[in-house]
């Protein structure tokens, strides 16, 4: 892998990038992914100086120590901006994990393409490669936002601003919103053959399994399909369709990830599933007379085990520093040393990530899936099932308009924007609807799930997402004088 790394690096960035060695590179796994191989890359810290001095010398930049002090007190973008001038100095590389089932290429080209427009808009990361099988990305260490923190206001309002910067952008993919029912048939298939054929040893996972197949969740999901398609109310977005608190990421100048594992580079036993985009880079890469990395005639992969979170675990972490660890690794820092529990007068700064689930698709889903991840931690309990729902941490009307208003008026470009009472009432109208939709779609995709050899309470959480659709059904009905 660290051979690996350094060619990839080598044929994709520029200067002392294609002097290193292998053995000088800083070269570390980092946990966290969904579904791919990430891994810290970095430049050694005597190439490092001289490579950076060398950079701000040919580009009649400021000095090193301004450039840094503008970074921290200047915006995310302004940092974005600086960092630019400089060739990467450490980068995330990214191995894209396994690919499978009919949408599977089509998912992974978005996710590039959206990767890439946001990077070019300043609104992400930096891209600095794109390779077959992966990419090279901008790495600059942050934390993800815990639970409790997305109701903090002026987070809440900083969130909305950002959805609704995504919900404005162009996408070159398919306008119509076919994602969430595709998904959610193809997940059918699968569900109806898993409940019924599931045996478990586990008498509560059982009875778990056996409350699910009394569902039927294929009527449950055309009668939602019905409520969609009978209404013209329901405006289409680009939309990330995962907002959860993972998924969105405080920037930290300061702070060690505590991601980056000091692990062994090769660890056996995982060399099961070798996907083929994984394998074509091997392959390019023995093309140039290269030796592909071998353990006993089997070529070797890091796991990266797919969670919706992980939590940290050991000594060394903690004495790196008190973070996260979050679903995926697109990382950026945060100005000015702002709290997110601090009432100073300071912004926090965040980032979006993980749009492995973006497409076009109703505004609401976005919306409402977002409020619905108020109520669920998934890094606090160690034990089974390994999340809390916490219903009570529902957004109350307050915190729902002030998200709402902050969110329009970013869409609309115009701090003094008023919001119309039938406006409100619209989009209140999105949420709830798509509340059901919510919870329907992530009870489908926990039953998909129970395969996975993670720790992670499937069935709980299936159980606990389809109680919520029917509440959220009965809700929706009685409310808007809708027909069972």
């Amino acid at each position: 892998m660290r051979d690996l790394a350094a060619r990839i690096c080598r044929d994709y960035l520029t200067g002392a990038w294609k002097t290193v060695s292998p053995e000088e590179i800083k070269f570390k796994r980092v946990s966290g992914g969904l579904s791919n191989y990430l891994y810290y890359v970095s430049l050694p810290d005597s190439t490092r100086t001289s490579s950076r001095s060398s950079s701000i010398s040919l580009t009649s930049a400021a000095p090193i120590n301004l450039v840094s002090k503008r970074a921290r007190k200047g915006s995310s973008d302004e940092f974005l901006r600086n960092d630019n001038m400089l060739e990467p100095q450490e980068v995330l590389l990214r191995i894209y994990g396994h690919t499978h089932g009919e949408q599977a290429l089509e998912t992974m080209l978005t996710e590039t393409v959206v990767f890439a427009l946001l990077s070019e808009r300043k609104l992400g990361p930096k891209l600095h490669g794109i390779f077959p099988g992966g990419r090279i990305e901008q790495y600059i260490p942050a934390r993800a936002l815990k639970t409790h923190e997305l109701s903090n206001s002026r987070i809440s309002v900083k969130i909305a601003e950002k959805t609704a910067e995504i919900h404005s952008l162009d996408i070159p993919v398919s306008k119509e919103p076919d994602w969430l029912w595709s998904t959610m048939e193809r997940w059918l298939k699968s569900v109806e053959t898993i409940l019924f054929k599931f045996d478990t040893s586990n008498p509560d996972e059982a009875e778990k399994a056996e409350r699910l197949q009394r569902v039927n969740f294929r009527e449950e999901m055309d009668w939602f399909q019905r409520i969609v398609r009978n209404s013209s109310e329901f405006p289409v977005v680009f939309s990330h369709n995962d907002l959860q608190e993972g998924n969105i990421l405080f920037k930290d100048y300061d702070s060690f990830d505590q991601r980056i594992s000091d692990e062994g580079d090769l660890q056996p036993g995982f060399t099961d599933g070798l996907n083929a985009n994984f394998q074509s880079i091997l392959l390019a890469a023995t093309s140039r007379n290269a030796t592909p990395l071998e353990d006993n005639g089997n070529l070797i992969l890091l796991q990266n085990p797919r969670k919706r979170s992980l939590s940290a675990g050991n000594l060394e972490e903690t004495v790196l520093g008190e973070l996260d660890n979050t679903r995926d690794s697109v990382l950026s820092g945060n100005s000015q040393g702002f709290s997110c529990d601090s009432n100073d007068g300071n912004d926090p700064e965040l980032m979006i990530i993980d749009f492995e689930y973006c497409s076009y698709n109703y505004r609401g889903f976005d919306l409402a899936n977002h409020f619905i991840e108020w109520t669920f931690d998934y890094a606090s309990n160690e034990n089974y099932p390994f999340y809390t729902h916490k219903p009570h941490q529902f957004p109350n009307q307050e915190q729902k308009d002030r998200f709402i208003l902050a969110y329009l008026r970013k869409l609309h470009d115009n701090d003094d924007y008023q919001v119309t009472e039938e406006e409100m009432r619209e989009i209140q109208k999105e949420i709830d609807c798509f509340t059901i939709a919510s919870n329907l779609f992530w009870s489908l995709w926990s039953i998909v799930n129970v395969y996975q050899e993670i720790e992670f309470g499937y069935w709980s959480y299936a159980n606990c997402r389809i109680d919520e659709y029917f509440k959220a059904k009965a809700h929706y009905i009685n409310t808007y004088g809708v027909s069972d």
